[in-house]
């Protein structure tokens, strides 16, 4: 009998062990989808670095870029434009006020619990997205307000230059 109960805790234990890597990988996920994650993490601290990019062009240009090739041609700025995956790139689209779109396609739905629970110290609530194409709404009018009022106090002080 003893080689019997031994058997049956062997099985048992062996049970125990492939039931808990099961739960480990429905909670956590596997090795795939924590490479998604980190994929879409890379997209979203992108848009954000274009995002901060567009609010310093509006600020001295007074308008928004046109398109993002003219946004990472300024001096200076180095961007990640594309998809890191696919190569495809971010769609930015300028809107009227200063309001634009950012957008771009993820693999993961970072509302998800599991999602959520691996990213939620590295992303905002405002960058949280669904799986597939998203865009996030951006507003820089603030930014080209700023930029119109020191331009105008330069060209101010410009001409009480040359009036002197």
């Amino acid at each position: 009998m003893n080689a019997s109960l031994g058997r049956i805790l062997i099985v048992a234990a062996g049970a125990a062990i492939l039931a808990s890597s099961a739960l480990a990988m429905t909670v956590i996920g596997g090795p795939g989808d924590q490479r998604l994650a980190r994929m879409d993490l890379r997209r979203t601290h992108d848009l954000q670095r274009i995002e901060s990019e567009i609010e310093r062009y509006a600020e001295r240009h007074g308008r928004l870029p046109a398109d993002l090739a003219e946004l990472a041609a300024q001096p200076g700025v180095a961007l990640g434009v594309a998809d890191p995956q696919t190569a495809m790139p971010y769609r930015y689209l300028p809107g009227a006020a200063g309001r634009y779109r950012l957008c771009a396609g993820f693999d993961t739905d970072s509302g998800q619990r599991d999602a959520a629970r691996r990213s939620d110290s590295e992303v905002d609530d405002e960058w949280r997205h669904p799986r597939g194409e998203f865009c996030f709404d951006g507003d820089a009018s603030d930014s080209m307000e700023e930029g119109d009022a020191s331009d105008s106090v330069e060209e101010s002080d410009a001409s009480d230059a040359t009036q002197e």
